[in-house]
């Protein structure tokens, strides 16, 4: 009767019913096995890991029973659970091409690309011939920037099965991630014709269409995931992420809080006992507040710890480590401390970027008091003798960071800028810090001689305020020092693409979370040179007004 129930799709029926036959047989390996099916189905995920492990402990010779497992660990997001059964199960089974296929896949979702490209090409010494397994491969040399060999793995993959809409979907991928956004929507759009149901598809089309700056169209095709796969946090995140670019705050706070239940945030968050502070008196409770996603949105959201101070809450302010120093002394922080390091005991916990939300932050009550983080004076007062030229002094930084999945559109050549490097009356200074400074000792850059670099000057970012607040004015792109300048109330431009982070909001030159902010926006995806040649074109002017004061 639990199976008939099943195969028509009554899958609560199914559970009672199964539950039933597990009284009567609590042994029964094949009923565990459907109850998990059924549970599976409800979204049960709990219940069904717990069948799924008593399978295990009676079948201790099944390798299927270990992979079974570790598939709904892998949805509790049960990373190192998930792992140990899929090895569990190679222990069993050590030339299973279909048990390396699980870990490969494990290995994607965690984050690990070089390990998911070391298994798949194991899957592939046993079964050549698998297509998934080489748009997976693709997939993971895509997200490594590996371009030639993910354009192989791919090529492989469509010749084996030409009309499959997974095999499509990864090249749409690697179109998207590369930068050619016409074949990556052409791609999505050939897997929706091929499988209607393939929810990814207009999840991804859409992130295209917030690229492209078509927020109307990108807005449409999240819905549309969300009408295949309602529970999509993903889908729901971005729509809160359109809703805040455009200004309507409320619904975007309430959807932007979907992004704690996406497998980015999942990787990357952590798990805490204490529940999460939305907004209610704290009388005197000891409450973490941690960092999330990047250095400049903990310099974003840090002005609201005098706030939830102000609520009564004794604050801990978790940050990361080059962040430590410069905010040690945070307003309304009771403890600053460096991610990894131990935790006091607290009673309360809110990430950074959920505080807004609990404030129901509104365009008119962007808390924008400046400046609130400040330099350590003995720093910056040896900087000012330093930087004491008789010209305008100007910070200059052209990259975020190479790991954010989208910089490729954020960051801009550092060649592309090189008519702001040689401006009559201004010394030019690099804040550029980590990888991306090095084009500033390669031959060919155009800026050799025009900029002072100040790379190995900076361990950390009480360095890079101590410069700043010597500065009279930061050129930077949409990065970590751009929220640094902002945050210190000095003068910033901030050079946008044109699919602007939505903090930066529509067609505004101006922002309310950093009144000292001068917004330059791309008219068309791609096109710094027009960027550049404005700001070049404002720079002569407000160095003319310099020199004139």
């Amino acid at each position: 009767m639990g199976l008939v129930a099943q195969q028509r799709g009554r899958y609560q029926e199914a559970s009672d019913w199964l539950e039933r036959a597990l009284a009567l047989a609590p042994h029964d390996a094949d009923t565990l096995n459907s109850l998990a099916e059924s549970y599976c189905s409800q979204g049960r995920i709990p219940l069904a890991c717990q069948c799924l492990q008593r399978v295990a402990e009676l079948l201790p010779r099944s390798a299927e029973a270990r992979n079974r497992l570790g598939k709904v660990q892998e949805r509790l997001r049960d990373w190192a659970a998930a792992e140990a059964a899929y090895r569990a199960a190679l222990a069993l089974e050590p030339d299973s091409p279909g048990l390396y296929r699980s870990l490969a896949g494990l290995q994607y979702q965690q984050g690990v690309y070089r390990e998911a490209v070391a298994t798949c090409r194991r899957v592939l010494t046993l079964d050549p011939n698998h297509s998934e397994t080489f748009t997976l491969l693709g997939n993971a040399f895509t997200d490594l920037g590996n371009w030639a060999s993910a354009v192989e793995a791919h090529r492989q993959a469509l010749a084996l099965t030409p009309k499959s809409a997974y095999a499509v979907f990864g090249l749409g991928y690697f179109f998207e991630r590369k930068g050619d956004l016409d074949s990556a929507a052409e791609s999505y759009r050939t897997v929706a014709r091929i499988d209607p149901q393939f929810a990814d598809a207009p999840l991804q089309l859409g992130i295209v269409h917030i690229l492209r700056g078509e927020l109307g169209e990108a807005e449409e095709c999240f819905q549309r995931a969300l009408v295949l796969l309602p529970d999509s946090a993903e889908a729901r995140s971005f729509l809160g992420l359109i809703h805040l670019t455009q200004g309507r705050f409320a619904e975007g706070w309430s959807e932007y809080e979907e992004r704690r239940n996406t497998p980015q945030f999942l990787r990357e968050g952590r798990e805490f006992s204490q529940p999460l502070w939305k907004g209610e008196p704290l009388d005197g409770a000891r409450i973490l507040l941690h960092a999330e996603q990047g250095l400049g949105d903990t310099l974003h959201f840090v002005r609201y710890v005098p706030m939830v101070a102000a609520r009564g809450g004794r604050v801990v302010l978790e940050v990361p480590h080059r962040l430590r120093r410069l905010l040690a002394l945070t307003s309304g922080a009771e403890e600053v401390i460096s991610r990894g390091e131990a935790l006091p005991q607290f009673d309360w916990q809110c990430p950074l970027l959920s505080l807004p939300g609990a404030f129901a932050t509104d365009l008119h009550s962007i808390p924008a008091r400046l400046p609130y983080v400040f330099p350590q004076p003995a720093q910056a007062e040896a900087w000012r003798h330093r930087l004491s030229e008789n010209t305008a002094r100007i910070g200059l930084t052209w990259a975020g960071s190479p790991l954010h999945p989208y910089d490729a559109w954020r960051s801009i050549p550092l060649e592309a800028l090189a008519p702001l490097t040689k401006l009559e009356g201004a010394t030019v200074y690099s804040l550029q810090m980590g990888a991306p400074a090095a084009a500033l000792k390669q031959p060919g850059s155009g800026t050799q001689g025009g900029m002072v670099d100040l790379q190995d000057e900076q361990q950390d970012f009480a360095d890079a305020a101590a410069i700043v607040a010597n500065l009279d004015l930061v050129v930077s792109v949409d990065t970590s020092i751009a929220h640094l300048a902002g945050a210190m109330g000095k003068p910033v431009w901030i050079l946008l693409s044109k699919a602007a982070d939505w903090r930066w909001m529509l067609e505004r030159e101006t922002s309310p979370w950093y009144p000292t902010a001068r917004l330059f926006r791309q008219s068309a995806p791609g096109d710094w040179q027009a960027v550049v040649a404005r700001v070049e074109t404002e720079l002569r002017k407000w160095l003319a007004g310099a020199r004139a004061g």
